[in-house]
C-alpha cells in the first residue's frame, strides 16, 4: 500500500545533513586501492566519496600537532607510479587514533568521477603488473617453496571436495553439510597448525625490515590470500567492510566456530581460518580466568567487582566471567569502544547475563584519544578493581602504548589489576597468517616489550602470562595497596 505524501518522512538527527555515499578503498578498488599524496606526505587511502577522501597514516609521534586543519593543496592518487587524479584540495579534518594519523581532504574546484577513478586504476594495475613483478625484491626460494605447499594442501582438499562432495552437495541437509565440514576441519588441523608455524618460522627473521616484510607480503597476498579469500573469516579479515581490521563480527566468527558459507568449500576456507584464529578464543578464555581469578581473593566482598574493558568488541568474556564465579558473586562492568556497532552487540549481548542482580553494564561510545586524555573521564573511569584490554594496545606504537598502560593504570584502585593483551612474536603466534596473509598490521611485541608498556607505573607490580596456545602476552600490572 502506498503512503501519501504526508506520510513520508526524511531523515532524522545528524543523518538530515545528506552526505554523499562514502565507499571503503578497498571495495572499491577490489583490494588495490591507489596511494594518495597531499603536498609532500603519502597516506594509505581508506574511504572515497565523490566530494573526498579519508586517508591515514602512521603518525611520527604521539605529539604530532594536529595543526593542519584547512590546509590546501594538490591531492594526488597515485597507482603504481602512475597518476590517476590530481586536483585542488583542502584538509578537512585530522585526529590520531591507535597510533594512527586519520585525515579528511574535501575537494575545492571538482570532484571524483569513480567510475572514472576505477577504470583508470585498473589499467594501471595491469600495465604496471610484469613492471612491478620484475623490480621487486624477490622472495628466497624457501619462502616460495614454502607458499607452493600452503596451496598444495589447500588445493588438495578443494579438490577433493569438488570432485566428491560438490556434485551430491545439493541433496545433502544442513546438518550432513555441517557434520561433512567439521571432519574436514578436524582431519585439516594438525597439518595446517604446522603450516602456519613453518610460515611464522619464515617471516619472524626479517619481519623488522619493512622493504623485506612488504614485499614476502605483497607475494603472499598474489599467491596464497587469493586461494583463501573465498572464506569467510578470510574474506571479512582482509578486506576489512568496517575500514578496520579485527571488527566485532570477524571476532565473533573466531568465538561461535560454526560454519559459514554457501557451500561445503566456502566452509572449508572458513574453518581452516577459524584454525588459524584460535588464539582469539584462547586470548579471551585466559583473560576470563584472570579476572575471576582476581575476583576470588575476596570471597566475602558483596560489592560488586568493577571491570572496564577498553576496545570491548563484542565482550564476550562477559559470559565466562559471570559463569565461572559464584552466585553471590557481584560485577558492574563498564565496555568502552569507539565502535558504535561493536557497542552495541557488546552491551546487548551481556545484558542477557544481568539476572539477580549479578550484572551491571554500562556502555561508554568514546575515542582512544579521549580516552588517555588526563582531563577528561576521570568520573566514569576511576576506582575500577581491573582494567583490561585484549586487542587495543596491538595497534599502538610502544610510546603511545607506555602512556596508555600509565593513563589506565590511574583509574585503578589500590589493589587493583590493569590487563593488557598482545599478540606475541613466537612461532607459535598469528604472525605470518595476520601480517602476510591478511595485512593485518600489529606490533607482535616480545616479554620484554611487553615489560616495557608499564615503564612508567615503577611502584606497579608486574608479571607476563601466556595464553594455553604460547600465541598471546598477557602484561598484569597490579596496584599496590597504600
Amino acid at each position: 500500500m502506498s503512503k501519501s505524501y504526508e506520510e513520508l518522512i526524511g531523515a532524522k538527527g545528524k543523518d538530515r545533513f545528506f552526505r554523499p555515499k562514502r565507499f571503503t578503498a578497498n571495495e572499491l578498488f577490489r583490494g588495490a586501492p591507489p596511494q594518495v599524496y597531499f603536498g609532500n606526505k603519502e597516506y594509505k587511502l581508506e574511504n572515497i566519496s565523490i566530494s573526498g577522501a579519508g586517508c591515514s597514516s602512521r603518525a611520527p609521534s604521539e605529539d604530532d600537532a594536529l595543526d593542519t586543519i584547512s590546509r590546501r593543496g594538490v591531492l594526488r592518487l597515485i597507482q603504481h607510479g602512475c597518476e590517476i587524479f590530481a586536483a585542488e584540495a583542502r584538509q578537512a579534518r585530522a585526529d590520531r587514533q591507535l597510533g594512527r594519523l586519520t585525515v579528511g581532504f574535501a575537494l575545492e574546484k571538482t570532484q571524483f568521477d569513480l567510475a572514472v577513478l576505477t577504470h583508470e586504476n585498473a589499467c594501471a594495475l595491469a600495465g604496471q603488473i610484469h613492471q612491478e613483478m620484475a623490480e621487486e625484491y624477490a622472495p628466497s626460494k624457501e619462502y616460495k617453496s614454502y607458499c607452493a605447499d600452503v596451496l598444495d594442501f589447500v588445493g588438495g582438499y578443494l579438490q577433493r571436495i569438488e570432485r566428491h562432495l560438490t556434485p551430491i552437495e545439493a541433496d545433502m541437509s544442513a546438518d550432513e553439510v555441517s557434520q561433512i565440514v567439521r571432519e574436514l576441519e578436524q582431519s585439516a588441523e594438525p597439518p595446517w597448525r604446522l603450516l602456519l608455524e613453518i610460515g611464522n618460522d619464515l617471516v619472524i627473521p626479517t619481519h623488522e625490515n619493512k622493504k623485506t616484510r612488504l614485499a614476502l607480503k605483497a607475494f603472499t597476498e598474489r599467491v596464497v590470500t587469493r586461494e583463501l579469500v573465498g572464506g569467510a573469516s578470510w574474506g571479512r579479515s582482509y578486506y576489512k567492510p568496517m575500514g578496520y581490521p579485527g571488527d566485532y563480527m570477524i571476532m565473533n566468527y573466531m568465538y561461535d566456530q560454526t560454519p559459514v558459507g554457501n557451500s561445503i568449500k566456502e566452509q572449508f576456507l572458513h574453518s581452516l581460518g577459524l584454525i588459524a584464529g584460535r588464539p582469539i578464543v584462547t586470548r579471551m578464555i585466559t583473560l576470563a580466568g584472570l579476572i575471576t581469578d582476581y575476583s576470588n581473593r575476596f570471597p566475602q566482598q558483596e560489592k560488586p567487582i568493577r571491570i572496564m574493558s577498553i576496545g570491548c568488541g563484542p565482550a564476550r568474556e562477559i559470559e565466562h566471567i559471570v559463569r565461572s564465579t559464584p552466585d553471590s558473586r557481584r560485577w558492574e562492568a563498564t565496555l568502552v569502544d569507539q565502535e558504535t556497532d561493536a557497542l552495541n552487540y557488546a552491551v546487548c549481548a551481556s545484558r542477557k547475563f544481568e539476572t539477580q542482580g549479578r550484572l551491571k553494564i554500562n556502555g561508554l561510545n568514546i575515542s582512544f584519544r579521549e580516552l588517555i586524555d588526563p582531563s577528561k573521564l576521570g568520573d566514569h573511569c576511576a576506582n575500577h578493581d581491573v582494567i583490561y584490554s585484549s586487542g587495543l594496545v596491538d595497534y599502538l606504537n610502544p610510546l603511545l602504548a607506555m602512556r596508555f598502560v600509565q593513563r589506565m593504570y590511574e583509574f585503578l584502585k589500590p589493589g587493583g589489576q590493569l590487563i593488557i593483551g598482545n599478540a606475541n612474536n613466537l612461532r607459535t603466534g598469528t604472525l605470518w597468517s595476520m601480517e602476510y596473509v591478511l595485512d593485518w598490521s600489529l606490533y607482535f611485541r616480545t616479554e620484554k616489550e611487553m615489560l616495557a608498556m608499564a615503564n612508567e607505573t615503577p611502584d606497579a607490580i608486574k608479571r607476563v602470562v601466556n595464553d594455553s596456545l604460547d600465541a598471546i602476552y598477557f602484561l598484569v600490572v597490579e596496584k599496590p595497596v597504600e
